[in-house]
């Protein structure tokens, strides 16, 4: 039985699968990153259903990027399109971003998008919809406990709104190292982002964390309980990633602890 066709019966039995053991593991096609490479991979159970999804980046990729910005959109494995992402949006932010005082040193802005390249695109202040998308922000229950949108709205060209974990340590004077996003755009939640420092990626120290889970869901979905980032000395790579995850349906409410 296929991923989808597992999940499929599981949403009309009425229950949701849950996360077992990593099974398996299936890796996309890589991508060239300055002199290294990137490609990104889907752990799964027994069942085939993804309980993580990342990024895996050569070391030489790492110790070789310039001062200009890269962007990429990196296909990912069938098992991550069962769990409902479409691809990663990968940003090399070679000075940071703005607020500057929070996120301006260097670092890596890794999307998991759940939403189409087409739709992410389609994000652009040429709409004449554009401000009303922006302001037309999902329901709170729609996102995991303890984020919150900009005080006003304020929408990125192919991404839409961020939203952030207000009791994050970074928010109260804590070096920015990593932290971890979610994505909206006209009333839906559209990807889950960790974003992470290029030093903590070189120093090859571990770091994560735990993600409460939205009370509800629009539509089936598999999303994290946890993320992380760590370092493979054998192979040479770095991994960051969304991790747990859970299967999702709509009218179902989660019981879990909020972030942190």
């Amino acid at each position: 039985m296929t991923c989808s066709h597992i999940l499929r019966a599981a949403l009309l039995a009425g229950i949701a699968p849950f996360a077992a053991a990593a099974q398996g593991l299936e890796f996309g096609p890589e991508q060239p990153l300055g002199d290294g490479t990137v490609r990104t991979f889907t752990e799964t159970n027994a069942d085939g259903l993804a309980t993580r999804i990342g990024v895996e980046m050569s070391h030489e990729a790492l110790a070789s990027l310039g001062h200009d910005d890269v962007y990429l959109n990196i296909p990912l494995p069938e098992a991550a399109s069962d769990a409902g992402y479409d691809h990663v949006s990968l940003n090399w932010m070679a000075h940071g971003h703005p607020p500057a005082e929070l996120f301006g040193a260097p670092h890596f802005d890794v999307h998991f998008y759940l939403t189409t390249e087409e739709e992410q695109m389609a994000i652009d202040p040429s709409d004449p919809r554009f401000d009303e998308k922006a302001a037309n922000r999902p329901a709170p229950t729609f996102m995991p406990a303890n984020y919150a949108p900009p005080p006003v709205v304020e929408a990125i060209p192919a991404m839409g709104e961020h939203w952030v974990d207000t009791t994050d340590p970074v928010f109260s004077g804590q070096p920015f190292e990593g932290v971890l996003i979610y994505g909206a755009w006209d009333g839906e939640v559209t990807f889950v982002e960790p974003m992470v420092t290029l030093d903590l990626l070189t120093s090859g120290r571990a770091l994560g964390g735990k993600v409460g889970q939205p009370e509800l869901v629009a539509e089936a979905v598999s999303l994290p309980n946890s993320w992380s980032v760590s370092f493979d000395a054998a192979t040479g790579t770095h991994r960051v990633s969304i991790d747990d995850l859970a299967m999702r349906m709509p009218g179902d409410k989660a019981m879990s602890a909020p972030t942190n």
